[in-house]
């Protein structure tokens, strides 16, 4: 019983772990079963060099069977099949994506006004975030400057109100929310083009690149508390396009849902400690 304790207190810590994990960032099935893959495969091929006992993995044969396991795992996850959602809601997000293969979803009540919490939301960016801002610079959408510093023009191009932040630039398109969008290279070299409205992103179409649209929304409730929320939206232009970000996307996934709940958890701590501070006033 003794050689058992080991091997259950792993699988307990892996489980709370998996648990912690979800608050931050959702189940996505295919993207969990990845890294549970990957984690499989490389304790399969160290326990072809010494078996890991105390993991029940007892003998060569059983690593070799571990590894196997955890390469039909990636595989399987990395290649599932794309479908695609389409939804309809109150949010002008749905006309720049109105059809996404990949999206994620946050949200948090903040202890703030709205007004409040946009005051904050204008100091609050990934650069808050040394991890995050290094991942966006790895994925190629940011770069020392910021992440969309060319939709800043549409203020003075067609005078739609824009929101600026230290990463990007926000299209104010109406009083509880606002947007802001990139394109992604797929299956080209070609440096995506600059978009700096609405009428732009909505009109590219061209494959090889993805489509990615994003928004914050900042819903005023009872007792001076705010529910902000925000989505992230991704379309590739062709079928070919969207497997072949699937495959990026379900290796990014935890990483970008991690940056996405931290950055809330930033904006709600600053929020908060404004609407004190205007409280003591």
């Amino acid at each position: 019983m003794k050689k058992l304790i080991p091997g259950i207190l792993c699988m307990v810590a892996a489980l709370a772990v998996m648990v912690c994990l979800m608050h931050y960032a959702r189940f996505y099935g295919p993207s969990y079963f990845f890294w549970i893959g990957i984690i499989l495969a490389v304790l399969g091929l160290v326990s072809l060099i010494k078996p890991l006992a105390f993991l029940f993995i007892l003998n060569r044969t059983i690593a070799l069977a571990v590894l196997g396991g955890g390469a039909f795992t990636v595989a399987t996850a990395l290649f599932w099949p794309v479908t695609l959602t389409r939804t309809q809601t109150d949010q002008v997000i749905d006309e720049l994506v109105p059809e996404y293969a990949f999206n994620e979803y946050h949200e948090r009540i903040i202890n703030a006004s709205p007004e409040t919490i946009k005051e904050a939301f204008r100091t609050t960016g990934v650069g808050d975030i040394p991890v995050a801002h290094l991942l966006l610079q790895l994925w190629g959408i940011a770069d020392e400057k910021g992440m969309n510093d060319e939709v800043s023009q549409t203020e003075a191009e067609t005078g739609v109100g824009v929101l600026k932040t230290p990463d990007f630039d926000w299209i104010v398109v109406d009083s509880i929310e606002c947007i802001t969008f990139m394109i992604m290279n797929v299956s080209v070299k070609t440096p995506p083009p600059v978009l700096t409205t609405i009428e732009q992103f909505n009109a590219f179409n061209k494959p090889g690149y993805n489509k990615v649209a994003v928004n914050f929304r900042f819903v005023p409730l009872q007792n001076g508390q705010t529910l902000v929320s925000t989505e992230t939206r991704n379309y590739a232009q062709t079928p070919s396009d969207n497997r072949r970000f699937a495959r990026y996307w379900r290796v990014i996934y935890p990483g970008s849902a991690l940056i996405r709940r931290v950055w809330l958890d930033t904006l709600a701590k600053k929020a908060e400690q404004r609407e004190q501070q205007k409280g003591k006033k």
